[in-house]
């Protein structure tokens, strides 16, 4: 008999009790003289015990109801607070509607009752449309609690049905299935960058929100948005946005909507969207200005020899000035040897050591595999210099004495930044360790990628020199680049024998290298 009141005229009365910590504000929309108010009570219109109960619950609602109404409008909470329930949040509306829609969709579309006659009301009806039945019947109770508790009810009956109609679509669960889709196709560094561009284009749409949203994260209320509802008008004003609002070069608006451009691409081919692409033509003229920019600024280069002798003959421990010295010392030297990319060194393990029981001939190599490589044809295996073997027989027997079987060679290397590189925080030590030699004017034209510009240099002298081996494919094969041509690309073998590439680092250092730049490498420390 919980919630009911018998009178004294023996009437059962539905009882609302108010909890005591809103007495006062109830009391308050009542206008109760004593300003608090403890309790509701209304008639039910019944002697009849039995019928009370079947009559109490929606009276205690439309009671609960118009007490919510009265506070609401008096500036004050709703006598159930900042409840809601956990199936009306914006992620479980979208998670729902999605399963009712599937749930829909896995029953036959034929008729549930063939038999019947066509005069009959249930004649043509199919599995299909008693399911959906069903679900509007818990949809329906869904909206009353919340009415019941002063919540929009018909705004969660809406978005339900938008979706469950498929008059709209999420972009939440069409993102997991595009990155599950593109995790097979790009590296770890194009998905991190997916990441961010997203992350930008979600507080773009909700900054252009005509109502804020309910959720505090960006993506999170992204990914409750049908993709249907983002207008061509407000993806056309994306790429002004991130040049003249947000300051991005062209170049890296031209990115940010690439990667938008290829998930659009991804729908529209899994027939989940009608073409054309929306972003289609968004780049248009980001090239050029890309380019004219490009002009005014410095052109990244190589390192001149004096600068090479500069910060090869440094001790990058001396005063303990900077941080990893030794990872300096050596990875400057492997990058100058190589041609390899920063992170590409930065990742090397003992298991990447290749060549050392002399198989292939007299020089060890390093082997880059496709996780660290920046394209397909970055997958390659190098062979070192004998010079730089000492280098790499001490980090060897370092990383083999932590008993790991694939150890890193320069553990102090830790993953950081986009795409958890571990050239990320040895990058910023470097760039220090530089700019103290060469000053901060060097920070637009030098970096650590021109010991790969220097190594490209050098191959080249030493191919005129009258080194053979130093030809242009075969320092695109060591650099990881892409052949030139479709002769070399289709029509060729795909790898040379070791000992070509073995004669072409040999050849390199031999008539391509300076002498002063070959004796700051062998330096003190190996």
């Amino acid at each position: 008999m919980h919630g009911l009141k018998l009178t004294g005229g023996k009437t059962y009365s539905a009882r609302l009790s108010i909890p005591k910590d809103r007495w006062q504000d109830v009391g308050r929309v009542y206008r109760t003289k004593s300003g608090i108010k403890q309790e509701v009570i209304r008639s039910l219109q019944t002697r009849d015990a039995r019928e009370a109960i079947r009559r109490r619950d929606k009276a205690l609602a439309e009671m609960r109801a118009e007490v919510d109404h009265r506070l609401i409008q008096a500036g004050l909470k709703p006598l159930h607070g900042d409840w809601c329930p956990e199936w009306a949040t914006e992620d479980r509306i979208v998670s729902d509607a999605l399963a009712a829609r599937q749930e829909i969709q896995e029953q036959p579309d034929t008729p549930a009752w063939p038999d019947l006659p066509y005069t009959a009301p249930d004649y043509g009806r199919t599995h299909q449309d008693l399911q959906k039945d069903a679900i509007l019947d818990l949809l329906s109770d869904r909206v009353d609690i919340l009415r019941s508790h002063g919540a929009d009810g018909g705004e969660y009956g809406r978005k339900f049905l938008r979706i469950l109609d498929e008059k709209e679509t999420p972009i939440g669960p069409l993102l997991d299935r595009w990155e599950t889709d593109r995790k097979g196709i790009v590296s770890a560094s194009s998905l991190a960058l997916d990441k961010t561009a997203w992350r930008i284009f979600a507080a773009f749409v909700v900054e252009h929100e005509p109502t804020p949203p309910t959720l505090k994260d960006p993506m999170a209320f992204l990914k409750t948005k049908g993709i249907e509802t983002l207008s061509p008008r407000l993806l056309g004003a994306f790429p002004e946005w991130l040049m003249h609002t947000k300051g991005l070069s062209a170049k890296t608006t031209s990115s940010r909507i690439s990667s938008l451009k290829s998930f659009w691409d991804f729908c529209i081919r899994k027939h989940i969207i009608a073409p054309p692409n929306p972003w289609d033509g968004a780049t248009t003229g980001l090239k050029k200005r890309a380019l004219r920019q490009d002009q005014t600024k410095p052109q990244r280069r190589e390192f001149s020899e004096q600068e090479l002798v500069c910060i090869l003959s440094a001790d990058p421990d001396e005063g303990r000035r900077w941080a990893w010295g030794s990872a300096i010392h050596d990875l400057m030297r492997l990058a100058l040897l190589t041609g390899a990319r920063e992170n590409e060194l930065c990742s090397l393990t003992i298991q990447r050591i290749i060549n050392q029981d002399g198989a292939k001939g007299p020089l060890w190599g390093i082997s880059i595999l496709d996780s660290e490589a920046k394209t397909v044809n970055s997958v390659r295996c190098v062979p070192l210099h004998p010079i730089v073997h000492p280098i790499i027989a001490r980090r060897l027997s370092a990383a083999i004495a932590t008993g790991e079987s694939d150890a890193p060679l320069f553990p102090e290397c830790k993953p950081g930044g986009t795409g958890a590189k571990r050239c990320f925080y040895f990058s910023k030590s470097f760039t220090l360790f530089r700019r103290a030699l060469l000053g901060s004017t060097s920070d637009a034209i030098v970096n650590f990628h021109s010991f790969r510009k220097n190594f490209g240099t050098f191959m080249r002298r030493a191919h005129i020199a009258g080194v053979p081996e130093c030809s242009l494919p075969i320092t695109q094969k060591l650099m990881g680049h892409a052949p030139s041509t479709l002769t070399e690309g289709v029509y060729m073998e795909k790898e040379l024998p070791w000992a070509i590439y073995e004669k072409a680092i040999l050849g390199m250092v031999d008539k391509g290298l300076p002498e002063g730049v070959l004796l700051a490498i062998k330096g003190k420390r190996q």
